[in-house]
């Protein structure tokens, strides 16, 4: 199994991280993207790209819309810095949101626009975020979609129509925890239509977690933690959906991982 989303940086995992990832490895994760969201990540998520690890890991470098402002004056050229010193790392996350009002729609774009922009020089995948925001996220992305090697629509929400034109640009489609989640009808339908050479699972760890799930610890307001380890729950769900056999998905995903990630 390859878990496409993950922040294995976060604070609140980093007393338990070393457990998570034998956790990880037993319940047979064989790599993480894990993805830094704003320059002060960016030093850890390196950190972990450096370890030895029991399993591939792809770290992500990147500006998330809710940090889009304020930024230092150099964050662009220290982003391309970390890009320059790990030759696997993907740009991400990234993107634009709609769920949150503290970052202005123009200020977000903005900064989205510039990461595509190195993305796409340096022909690196990008992981993408559009929490609310598809439509806008697909309108600004496509220009800049053929000149990417490659790029991932993670814990995906949207519409069909927004699933279409993703699928049709050729990106791929990824789901988290949500999926198992019987009332999220959209993602649900979203999980059985998207074709098998462009479906991931992921867990974005520490959150999403799923229903039935091995929490990592409590979060804000008690909340559970989510980890890698519960990835089998995410696949297991989309299996049943689209009448596969687990195993079967979990080397279809996890291949589909290594062509746009590795």
């Amino acid at each position: 199994m390859f878990d496409a989303h993950a922040h294995l940086h976060a604070k609140e995992i980093s007393g338990t991280l070393e457990r998570i990832l034998v956790d990880a490895a037993a319940a047979g994760v064989t790599g993480i993207c894990s993805c830094g969201t704003c320059p002060e990540d960016w030093a850890a998520t390196q950190m972990l790209s450096l370890r030895p690890l029991p399993m591939v890991l792809v770290p992500g470098f990147g500006v998330h819309p809710w940090y889009a402002e304020p930024l230092p004056d150099a964050w662009l050229e220290s982003l391309e810095g970390c890009l320059d010193a790990n030759p696997v790392a993907a740009v991400g996350e990234i993107g634009l949101d709609g769920v949150r009002d503290a970052v202005s729609a123009e200020v977000q774009e903005k900064v989205f626009v510039a990461q595509l922009e190195l993305a796409s020089r340096l022909s690196r995948p990008v992981i993408l975020h559009g929490a609310r925001a598809w439509g806008r996220l697909v309108a600004v992305l496509r220009p800049f979609a053929s000149r990417l090697p490659g790029f991932v629509a993670h814990g995906f929400g949207g519409s069909r129509e927004i699933l279409t034109n993703i699928v049709a640009m050729g990106g791929y489609v990824s789901f988290a925890g949500s999926v198992c989640n019987h009332k999220a009808v959209k993602i649900r339908a979203a999980a059985r239509e998207t074709p098998e050479c462009q479906i991931l699972v992921e867990t974005d760890t520490p959150d999403l977690f799923p229903r039935g799930g091995k929490s990592a610890g409590a979060g804000t307001g008690g909340k559970p933690l989510n980890q890698p380890c519960n990835l089998s729950l995410v696949l297991s769900e989309v299996a049943t959906l689209r009448g596969m056999d687990p195993d079967t998905l979990a080397d279809l995903t996890g291949a589909n991982a290594r062509r746009v990630l590795l």
